[in-house]
């Protein structure tokens, strides 16, 4: 006991309690597993955007050119030093999720960056957003009479389908970041604005993108151009499915875990 304790009890101690509070105890370790939840919430959105930044890069080097560059190296950049920061940093604001305290002890010899969170970032989070990418990629040449001319290797139309690529993958991160707040518990449950650390990342990494869209200076820099507006239909529409399919998996992960506890569904 940290008030009422002696000193030679306290130097033989492992454990203090400054508070005299056996409840302190709990808190503590509901504080903990809160950190170690969020920087794996936060290693996971990182993650996210690193798939739909190589697949690009790897349709150009598997069609050997046939494909051009549908995200050039600089847009790379914009999205891991700019839009993806500030929503990965709210997320280690994000509160205890309900239930935290029912699940079992973690091994102590766990990887913070384990199989599921890698497996999730890379093959499910990230082959999500890779696919929209891609279909903004070509969706911009489709309006620009692909497949029957070639796709755009240069020039305005190859500028407007880099950038609608780059706008897809930052549209993609909105739903991502919030998809990313939750494990198993309903975003709609939490609150999608409830976070609003979260909520101004995503206002920033809105604003960004218009930036890098429609400022001279920015687009010579990154080689963007403004996007048609289909392009911004098409934009809007993405983060919508992105938080909705996740919600399905989480259902079922959360139907699954009743069952196994043999709670009525």
């Amino acid at each position: 006991m940290g008030i009422s304790g002696t000193d030679v009890a306290k130097e033989a101690a492992d454990m203090i309690l400054t508070d005299d509070n056996f409840a302190s105890i709990v808190k503590a370790i509901e504080e903990g597993r809160t950190v170690y939840s969020n920087i794996r919430k936060f290693l996971l959105y990182i993650l996210n955007s690193n798939m739909p930044e190589g697949v690009p890069s790897a349709f150009f080097l598997l069609s050997k050119g046939a494909i051009p560059l549908p995200l050039t190296v600089m847009q790379i950049l914009s999205i891991d030093l700019g839009t993806d920061m500030l929503p990965a940093l709210g997320l280690g604001t994000e509160l205890p999720e309900a239930g935290i305290m029912n699940r079992p002890p973690r091994s102590q010899n766990e990887s913070l960056l384990n199989k599921t969170v890698v497996l999730k970032g890379f093959l499910w989070y990230g082959m999500l957003e890779s696919a929209a990418a891609m279909a903004a990629y070509f969706f911009v040449n489709f309006q620009h009479g692909w497949p029957n001319v070639p796709l755009a290797a240069s020039g305005a139309i190859y500028r407007e389908a880099t950038t609608l690529t780059l706008a897809a993958i930052v549209f993609c991160q909105i739903g991502m970041v919030l998809n990313c707040r939750t494990e198993t518990q309903s975003i709609f449950k939490v609150g999608i604005f409830a976070n609003r650390q979260v909520m101004q990342g995503i206002y920033f990494e809105v604003a960004l993108i218009i930036a890098l869209m429609y400022l001279p200076f920015l687009q010579d820099i990154f080689n963007t151009a403004p996007i048609s507006v289909g392009g911004w239909i098409f934009l809007f529409l993405l983060p919508g499915p992105i938080v909705l399919i996740e919600e399905i998996r989480k259902y079922f992960v959360r139907r699954y875990d009743k069952i196994n506890k043999g709670e009525n569904i």
